[in-house]
């Protein structure tokens, strides 16, 4: 027999409807299969476009293709997992949650033998070595095409060189003053008498010596060769102290977890 749309407990099914079931009070039940994983079409015979199917079966061997319970759809080439809570291995999220919970993983660097068997197989089959990414204080980037996915890189500061500078040429020179020396002005002692007595002939005349004085007699004023017209170097230090910049933007913080099942 054939009809154009069928309808169930319903008179007028949806004209853009082959099947409208109605019901208030019920729900449509899939069927339920034993899937091995999302490559292998089993227990169909292929991979059919379109087929939908609850699954009972969980992986043993945790890889990328294991599957778990849930709703399947096949999209002619493997089954994919259903609903909007459909997470993969991998998957990377930030939370303001603070510790692992349903499948997800705090990427704080921790050693991968710390954690449950099943995330450890799991972390193991998406390539992670003996420890979980330590992203705290990191950025999410994507790989540039030579960059190894999971490679961690960069910094929050950075200190200036010569080189960051601008590429700009400063011309200065102090002024000149013409063809011209240095004077400096020379303090010294002048020569003064002192009469000592002598008792050995009453009739000797004052013993005259000469000893120093003190510098405060007007000095002589020297001058330096004459270099003729030159000009002098000036050295100015910065004050700086080396201190790098932050070069974090504006930004909320949050914690990075990864998704190794549950």
């Amino acid at each position: 027999m054939w009809s154009q749309n069928v309808g169930i407990n319903t008179v007028s099914p949806n004209v853009d409807a082959i099947l409208d079931i109605d019901d208030s009070g019920k729900g449509f039940l899939p069927t339920r299969l034993q899937l091995i994983a999302t490559n292998d079409e089993h227990p169909l015979s292929a991979h059919t476009e379109g087929i939908i199917t609850y699954n009972l079966t969980e992986s043993g061997n945790y890889s990328s293709s294991s599957v778990h319970e849930g709703l399947y759809y096949n999209d002619g080439v493997q089954w994919n997992l259903m609903g909007p809570n459909a997470t993969s291995l991998g998957d990377i999220k930030h939370s303001l949650e603070s510790n692992d919970h349903s499948g997800w993983y705090l990427l704080d660097g921790r050693n991968k033998s710390s954690l449950p068997n099943l995330a450890q197989n799991n972390a193991t089959a998406i390539g992670i070595g003996l420890s979980l990414p330590n992203c705290s204080d990191s950025f999410l980037k994507t790989t540039n095409g030579t960059e190894s996915i999971q490679t961690m890189g960069g910094t929050n500061s950075i200190t200036l060189t010569q080189g960051n500078l601008p590429n700009i040429t400063y011309v200065t020179t102090t002024s000149t003053n013409g063809n011209h020396s240095h004077a400096y002005t020379d303090f010294h002692n002048g020569p003064k008498s002192l009469g000592l007595a002598t008792n050995v002939i009453a009739l000797v005349p004052l013993i005259s010596e000469t000893v120093g004085t003190n510098d405060i007699l007007p000095g002589n004023l020297y001058s330096t060769n004459n270099e003729g017209i030159h000009n002098h170097s000036v050295t100015v230090p910065s004050g700086g102290l080396g201190i790098p910049i932050n070069a974090a933007p504006m930004h909320m913080v949050t914690n990075l977890f990864i998704y190794l099942g549950e």
